[in-house]
């Protein structure tokens, strides 16, 4: 009954497209309107084969809106360079929380103030700062997960509970100093349990009102306090750094802390596909147990960082989706207004002729002198909405790699085909492991 309710009063998206598809002299991007959401689910290659059919722009529902599905990141990037003042970047709407939003939807001068304020306060010279203690969070976090007996059925939970963790305190230390295990890191901690307790919260309610006032004015009373009475690290943490520069705001602080809260779900997904090849190519995993941690010689890369870079090309890195403000034509198709433009990286990064057997895990394809170029592989964004956090996760991630590879040989406990999530494909729902020391 529903289904036939959505079909007879369709979504503005939908039937402003059907009217603008009779009168526009530019015809909408071919294909039927077959429910995407639905038909991606039991088949993760839909859109490439949708798009060996149709050519690389068509068009699809999903989720009872118009949709426009974009092919090819040079494609992709070409789009957002001729029309990206006409597409607003699709993600959280966090004004309710403090003021101009999430950096990743503001546009024109806002967006290149803060974008460069933080660019300033992640510098790749700071980052060895940073990540020095994370090492110990993830250590502590799978021994003690290792230790813990557990039937079989509670290991799937007990794992993502683990990864979540060990996620959250390397975000949570790098972003405002608070040590992992501190009493300082337990009440921030609190404070995501609330805005979150389940994972990302989409639509902002008064318990994320609350939990985010919380979270803000305890950093706020942290980092105004005299800086000798300051915890031991805040200094060193982004958020303390934008506090000795004295650019601080209430713009800044709300991103940072829903940075983090995006980023604990990003993170430990991550982490999970990670453990998910570490399993499945235990001598790759042997190998970047004794590989050298310091830096690789000019021109090369080590293991770990390759296999974190084909793990994202394989898996974490999926889309791009703006909102169409008015009515766009791009390669001679007209993209409506209200459509929603979904630019496809997951499928870009299986094109055979950037990656040969591009659906085969191989990270020594990253370990090669040339680095595939923009136009072949963008796990973290094609325009200057492109995250300015992607090293931070390459080489935290890393960081939990050897920390798995060194302390364990993981053994799959239950497996499975991928399960599309709430917001990412993720390995089966029963995928867990148990750790055995090495």
């Amino acid at each position: 009954m529903l289904k036939k309710l959505r079909a007879k009063f369709p979504r503005r998206s939908v039937a402003y497209a059907r009217v603008r598809a009779v009168i526009s002299r530019h015809k909408l991007p071919p294909g039927n309107l077959v429910r995407l959401d639905e038909l991606e689910k039991s088949d993760r290659t839909f859109l490439i084969q949708r798009a060996a059919e149709l050519g690389p722009v068509f068009k699809a529902i999903a989720w009872d809106e118009f949709w426009v599905c974009i092919l090819g990141l040079e494609r992709g990037r070409r789009l957002l360079r001729e029309h990206g003042a006409a597409l607003r970047p699709f993600t959280l709407r966090l004004e309710p929380l403090f003021p101009k939003g999430f950096l990743r939807q503001m546009v024109g001068e806002d967006h290149r103030r803060y974008r460069k304020i933080l660019s300033r306060a992640i510098r790749a010279d700071d980052l060895t700062t940073h990540l020095r203690p994370l090492d110990a969070i993830a250590a502590s976090a799978l021994a003690a997960y290792a230790a813990t007996p557990r039937a079989d059925d509670n290991s799937a939970a007990d794992y993502i509970r683990t990864l979540n963790a060990i996620a959250s305190g390397m975000l949570i230390q790098v972003f405002f100093g608070a040590q992992f295990g501190s009493p300082q890191f337990e009440r921030v901690m609190q404070g995501y349990h609330r805005l979150g307790p389940y994972g990302l919260v989409w639509n902002i309610g008064e318990k994320q009102k609350e939990a985010f006032a919380e979270i803000r004015d305890y950093l706020l009373e942290q980092f105004t306090s005299p800086p000798e009475t300051r915890p031991p690290g805040s200094e060193d943490s982004i958020l303390g750094q934008l506090v000795r520069e004295g650019a601080l705001d209430a713009t800044l602080l709300g991103n940072l802390i829903y940075m983090v809260e995006m980023g604990r779900y990003d993170t430990y997904s991550l982490f999970r596909w990670l453990t998910k090849y570490a399993a499945e190519f235990p001598d790759l995993l042997t190998a970047i147990a004794h590989e050298d941690p310091t830096a690789p010689p000019a021109g090369t890369r080590s293991l770990a960082e390759a296999f974190v870079l084909e793990t994202l090309r394989m898996d974490q890195s999926e889309r791009l989706i703006r909102i169409a403000q008015r009515d766009i034509v791009f390669d001679g198709h007209l993209i409506p207004k209200y459509a929603t433009v979904r630019v496809c990286l997951w499928e870009a990064h299986k094109s055979p002729d950037a990656f040969p057997e591009p659906f085969r895990f191989e990270p020594q394809r990253f370990l090669a002198a040339q680095d595939p170029s923009a136009d072949q592989f963008a796990p973290f964004g094609l325009d200057h909405h492109q995250c300015p956090f992607g090293d931070l996760a390459i080489r935290s991630s890393m960081i939990f790699l050897r920390a798995l590879a060194r302390g364990y040989i993981p053994a799959p406990i239950a497996d499975g085909l991928p399960v599309r999530g709430i917001y990412h494909w993720e390995p089966a729902s029963q995928f867990a492991v148990k750790l055995h020391p090495r």
